[in-house]
């Protein structure tokens, strides 16, 4: 008689071994699942918040860009004047502009994101530290930044996020924040006129009487920007006298670009149409007239003129008044008459708003604007243009 193990023994040990590794799965999977749950929730969640910060993001970055747009307004350029401007009217105008900008951004789905007062800071910002926080312990006419906050807080009109499945571990909500500086930064080193077209004219005026009218100028003409007229009566931005000015050889400048000895079908042209690039190429060697080097130091054009300005073209001149246009500065004058030459070191911009060529009191004015348009060339090293020429940029 043989021993051993019958055929349903085993069999029998077959399947206890089969039932105890179905017990050891069932125990694991009962040990994985909530852990695959919890895995699978913090990605969602995770990717969620990217996505509502993202948004924020955007929201802040748009809005800050539209806050900044109030420092290079007139109301700004009252402040710079030390006139009738009021910062709180900077700040009231900016933040009209982000409310504006943030409702339009959209956050969780939702039509606008809120911006409340209390995240929004106007100052000046050091534009060489990469660090360094908007600061309003400065003169007020230094201001030159916005920093924004979008929120998704408790605290705050938007309110938390709502999280998705972090709830099945007892977190239903978390704070999101986002923000942005932008500022007006007013280093220019080069103006490209091909950026510009029709935006400069051939006129030019003596630094240190810009500066001097800048300081102390009159104030005579106002702007009307509804109905984009100018008439008599004061409004806080002093004006530029560009013609006439007594100094021998005259300070005022009817410059000869691109021609020399400029007839007068020319000047029509450049005042009509602006002065084209092809003409600066032909005067200076290039459409994009550089003023300050790679090392910020400063460079010139000698360019020849007239200190006069031609009664004839008055109608020309008077065609433009109410528009935004460029003009040159010189620091030296040399020789006289059509054999005039400006030693040009700069340019700026204003709004013309008078001109009389014929008759008594003949006169050139314009106000200054804080310039934000094509052709600005930003460098770090260049100098500060006091606020007057420059671009809205995300500092960070």
């Amino acid at each position: 008689m043989r021993s051993g193990h019958s055929p349903d023994s085993s069999v029998g040990a077959v399947q206890m071994i089969a039932c105890r590794r179905r017990a050891v799965a069932l125990v694991l999977v009962a040990v994985v699942i909530p852990v695959l749950l919890g895995v699978a929730a913090l990605t969602v969640d995770v990717a969620y918040l990217y996505g509502v910060r993202s948004d924020l993001q955007n929201a802040a970055d748009a809005a800050a860009l539209a806050g900044a747009g109030a420092l290079a307004g007139d109301t700004m350029m009252q402040v710079r004047m030390g006139t009738e401007g009021s910062i709180g009217m900077v700040e009231y105008t900016g933040e009209g502009h982000i409310n504006l900008v943030s409702s339009l951004n959209s956050s969780l789905a939702r039509q606008g994101t809120v911006i409340g007062s209390s995240d929004v800071i106007f100052g000046w910002l050091d534009l060489l530290s990469a660090t360094s926080a908007v600061q309003n312990g400065v003169p007020l006419s230094q201001f030159n930044a916005v920093h924004v906050q979008a929120r998704r807080t408790d605290d705050s009109a938007n309110g938390p996020v709502t999280l998705l499945f972090a709830q099945i571990f007892g977190q239903s909500t978390t704070e999101v924040t986002a923000s942005a500086v932008a500022v007006y930064d007013d280093r220019m080193s080069a103006f490209d006129t091909n950026e510009s077209p029709g935006g400069v004219l051939p006129f030019t005026v003596h630094t240190d009487l810009f500066a001097a009218d800048f300081a102390g100028g009159p104030d005579d003409y106002e702007y009307d920007p509804i109905t984009e007229s100018t008439f008599s009566g004061s409004d806080g931005i002093r004006e530029i006298k560009l013609y006439p000015h007594d100094n021998s050889p005259g300070n005022f400048g009817l410059l000869n670009i691109g021609t020399p000895n400029q007839g007068t079908p020319g000047l029509r042209d450049h005042i009509d149409n602006g002065v084209p690039p092809e003409d600066f190429a032909a005067e200076t060697g290039s459409a994009v007239l550089t003023f300050f080097d790679a090392n910020g130091d400063s460079i010139t054009y000698d360019i020849t003129g007239d200190p006069g300005l031609k009664a004839t073209l008055e109608s020309n001149v008077a065609a433009r008044i109410g528009e935004v246009v460029g003009f040159f500065l010189h620091n030296a004058v040399s020789g006289s008459g059509a054999n005039t030459v400006y030693t040009i070191n700069d340019i700026r911009f204003g709004r013309l708003v008078y001109v009389n060529l014929n008759g008594n009191n003949k006169a050139v004015y314009l106000q200054p604007v804080s310039y934000t348009g094509g052709g600005v060339v930003l460098s770090s090293v260049a100098p500060s243009s006091g606020g007057q020429v420059g671009r809205l940029v995300l500092a960070r």
